[in-house]
């Protein structure tokens, strides 16, 4: 009997690379697209769609530890259901993360590198890595957007096109890759005729009304408030380092979240803290948090955030 098999990943292009090889591998059920809040709500939606003796395959979705207690429910209901759950991702995952999936090793299989990106992970373990030209410049845009290196056009193409629609158009996005287009047409008219232009004064907007705050413990940090939740975070401070506006940190507020940017201290520890998460350079925190908590946070911490040897949890 064929096992029933449903693909969960993130929305972004790394998440999309991963979606597209792990349903062309498997020809899921369905493959679901998702926000990294959403996981609890569509883990439990893909086990409804499974029933029982299946497997659920997780890309590029990093636990948080708000939601640890909902996992924890969760995968008690998959051990119940014979539901086993690969979950592939490449952020800093916390300690109390590795702690509550080192339970369930019966039936919860993870891969956590950090050094990559979810899509090559993917690529290497499922045997696409080598498998033609398609798949080597999907994993490059992957790569080249998650660490932000822009070295393609291609990349910011799709990083803004992703992030200005909303779920239509990432379904959309998915389609394209599984007929192999990384450069269909409606992607490349709708940026050059609805979004480049919108997207860019967006950004002019932000920084305009970015503060800059200097902390008792030295750091300076730069503020970037209301911004649209559209734009990308690493581009606003991309374009705010060019035009000279440098910082140890920056913070970058949306109504419904807060991302995290810095060169120079490991971000991560922060987003963890305040129960969100992410990269040591780029880390988000979700839900309303207030900025003076941000930044006494900051200031508690500052040794910590100035070490340089990360702790590895295996």
């Amino acid at each position: 009997m064929k096992k029933s098999r449903i693909v969960l990943s993130h929305w972004d292009i790394d998440g999309l690379a991963s979606a597209a090889m792990l349903t062309e591998k498997y020809r899921p059920l369905k493959t679901i697209l998702s926000s990294i809040t959403a996981v609890p709500k569509n883990l439990l939606k893909a086990m409804d769609l499974i029933g029982e003796h299946g497997e659920i395959i997780v890309s590029d979705l990093n636990p948080q530890i708000s939601y640890l207690k909902d996992l924890g429910e969760i995968f008690r209901l998959a051990r119940d259901k014979d539901i086993s759950i690969t979950w592939i991702d490449h952020h800093e995952w916390d300690k109390q993360v590795y702690r509550l999936f080192s339970q369930y090793e019966d039936i919860v299989y993870y891969l956590v590198d950090t050094s990559t990106v979810a899509a090559e992970l993917v690529a290497i373990k499922y045997g696409f890595i080598d498998k033609d030209t398609f798949y080597k410049r999907l994993v490059e845009l992957a790569v080249d957007d998650d660490f932000f290196l822009n070295k393609y056009e291609l990349t910011i193409m799709w990083r803004r096109i992703l992030r200005w629609y909303r779920w239509d158009t990432r379904y959309k996005a998915l389609k394209s890759l599984l007929h192999h287009d990384l450069e269909p047409l409606w992607m490349k008219r709708l940026y050059r005729v609805e979004v480049k232009n919108l997207y860019e004064n967006l950004i002019r907007e932000a920084i305009a009304r970015s503060d800059v705050i200097n902390t008792r413990t030295g750091f300076k940090i730069i503020v970037f408030q209301d911004v649209d939740p559209r734009i990308h975070p690493g581009e606003v401070t991309w374009i705010a380092k060019k035009n000279g506006l440098i910082a140890d940190i920056y913070i970058v507020r949306y109504p419904r979240g807060v991302s995290l940017r810095s060169d120079a201290v490991d971000v991560s520890l922060i987003a963890r803290l305040l129960g969100g998460g992410g990269h040591r350079n780029a880390a988000g925190i979700p839900g309303n948090i207030e900025l003076s908590s941000i930044l006494s946070l900051i200031d508690n911490m500052k040794t910590r955030l100035l070490e340089v040897d990360k702790i590895v949890y295996s």
